[in-house]
């Protein structure tokens, strides 16, 4: 086999000098550009909610086809309460409906005391959706319809979900 010698005082006769150097040039590095940045202030501005991005839908065009609006929020004006059903619905007269639409208020709207009478005159702000026989379950399950009340609300086709009610006109006296 042949002998290569001694590699121990060729490797390490720079690499002291070399590792000193490379710290010194980052070092230097580093100086440099703390005095060049300059410093950058971050303003972060936060929009300011909008209170009510309803889209106002006649009610004569909502009666002809009330899907059309669906995944839309919309504000509908001006509608008749007919009848109460449980504690949560409730239906109204639409022009170019045949009979009652359904309207389910939120949870909110009836903590905060957005239920109204029967004959009252109310604007809906909220959302359409389809209706379905879990759906109306699920309103008997949480209370917001009673059992008799549930096959009122399954012949609808759909339903508006009232994030707000606001009575304009309160009911006329008999």
């Amino acid at each position: 086999m042949v002998s290569f010698g001694s590699r121990k005082g060729e490797a390490g006769s720079l690499s002291i000098y070399l590792m000193v150097g490379t710290f010194l040039v980052a070092g230097g590095f580093f100086a440099w550009l703390s005095v060049r940045a300059a410093p950058v202030e971050v303003v972060v501005e936060e929009e300011a909610p909008v209170e009510n991005m309803a889209t106002v839908v006649a009610t004569d065009v909502y009666g002809t086809n009330p899907m059309a609006q669906a995944g839309m929020v919309i504000q509908l004006n001006r509608l008749g309460v007919e009848t109460l059903i449980g504690t949560e619905a409730f239906f109204v007269a639409a022009s170019g409906l045949s009979s009652g639409y359904l309207v389910k208020m939120t949870p909110e709207v009836v903590a905060g005391g957005g239920v109204p009478e029967s004959g009252a005159t109310v604007s809906l702000t909220g959302m359409v959706h389809a209706m379905s026989d879990s759906v109306a379950d699920a309103w008997v399950a949480s209370g917001g319809i009673g059992e008799n009340d549930r096959i009122l609300a399954i012949f609808a086709e759909s339903f508006f979900e009232a994030s707000e009610v606001e009575v304009t006109a309160p009911p006329q006296p008999e």
